[in-house]
């Protein structure tokens, strides 16, 4: 039992993070009433109750694009170090982002709080060496991925698996669309997902409008969705296409699982829609546009250790989804990818239970949650101090 105030700073650069985090806030507040939340994040982590210092979730980046805007990062990390030594917080908690989160983490250390990396940065894929970094930067890390908790704790890191996220908030499934059916009479719903930041969907709507243009060609009765984050994600998606967009394409705000649940097919911007995807056992064509000169840049310090870059594809051992990943921006690419899969009806249903079978013992048995125990952890934690 802790009976004394404490504070918690929390840090995340993406939505995704944003909403992670601002769930685990929720579970702690339940066990640490009296606890004060401080940190960088976006609009879910500030309406769970936490001081938001900086909002880094509009101009988060994938690969490479921390580097590309050094100056703002520099700045911004140097800020939120400064805050971390005034406000000295018992506990601090990165989410994810190792960008932005391994030298807040670094400076929380040397101010002598605790620090749980919640959503591990991904290191067995893209640079084991940096295990060690990690242990010497965390007390504990949260694991999301059943694999994770062994391979952190055979390298010294202090490392336990509390479930993935993005599950506790699934409702189960009432049984996915007809395949055959959208296959044979043309009646496809395509979701198209662009991303959830305006710089992703910059470089990638004009693939996917490029794409629907093409099955409407092969199915004249399919229909499109675009689901955005926000609004600001509509005006993007708008200018993009330069207030051209079709018909039979729809735009949607917040209700990407909706569309998903009653989607044949998605094209995909990788990233954590993918596993919501794979949760609705929805076959798709995931991509991921990088400019040369970034990917010039960064790729050689990247060093991916896995012959996939799709979580999906990393997490079933083999190629069950195909990627695009790098994408320079040829659409024809893309759009030659997806008919392809598209007009094999045999492959979609093999990829459709390949998705569901990877990804459904990832959801905690309810009525736990990985929030609720990466909150137990943490407050473990702030109980040894």
């Amino acid at each position: 039992m802790i009976d004394r105030p404490v504070t918690i700073f929390v840090s995340a650069a993406e939505a995704s993070g944003d909403e992670h985090a601002a769930n685990l806030i929720r579970a702690l507040t339940r066990r640490l009433p009296q606890a004060r939340f401080v940190g960088a994040g976006g609009g879910r982590m500030a309406a769970a109750g936490c001081e938001i210092l900086a909002d880094m979730t509009h101009r988060a980046a994938m690969l490479g694009g921390p580097i590309l805007r050094l100056g703002y990062y520099l700045r911004l990390v140097h800020r939120l170090k400064r805050a971390i030594f005034q406000i000295r917080p018992d506990l601090h908690i990165p989410v994810d982002s190792p960008a932005l989160n391994w030298h807040l983490a670094a400076a929380s250390k040397r101010a002598g709080a605790k620090v749980m990396y919640y959503i591990a940065p991904q290191v067995w894929a893209w640079a084991p060496w940096r295990v060690r970094k990690l242990a010497r930067l965390t007390d504990q890390v949260a694991c999301i991925l059943p694999f994770e908790e062994r391979f952190f704790r055979d390298r010294g890191v202090n490392a336990t698996y509390v479930g993935h996220p993005l599950f506790d908030t699934l409702e189960p499934l009432d049984g996915p669309p007809d395949l055959a059916e959208a296959w044979s009479e043309g009646t496809w719903n395509v979701a198209l997902l662009p991303g959830s930041r305006k710089s992703e969907i910059r470089g990638h709507v004009r693939a996917l409008l490029d794409v629907a243009r093409a099955i409407r060609r092969r199915w004249s009765r399919a229909s499109f969705t675009i689901t955005v984050y926000n609004d600001a994600c509509v005006r993007a998606v708008q200018a993009t296409s330069k207030g051209r967009l079709p018909k039979y394409v729809d735009v949607v705000v917040g209700k990407t699982r909706h569309v998903l649940r009653r989607a044949h097919f998605a094209v995909a911007v990788s990233g954590t829609v993918t596993m919501e995807a794979a949760y609705f056992g929805v076959p798709m064509v995931i991509f991921y546009r990088v400019s040369l000169l970034g990917h010039k840049l960064v790729g050689p310090f990247l060093g991916f250790r896995t012959p996939h870059l799709a979580l999906v594809n990393i997490l079933a051992g083999r190629r069950i989804v195909p990627e695009l990943m790098p994408w320079y921006g040829r659409i024809a690419a893309v759009r030659e990818m997806v008919l392809d899969v598209m007009q094999d009806p045999g492959s979609l249903f093999e990829m459709r239970q390949a998705l569901m079978e990877v990804v459904h013992p990832l959801r905690v048995t309810p009525p736990a949650t990985a929030s609720d125990n990466a909150a137990e952890l943490a407050t473990q934690l702030i109980a040894q101090r």
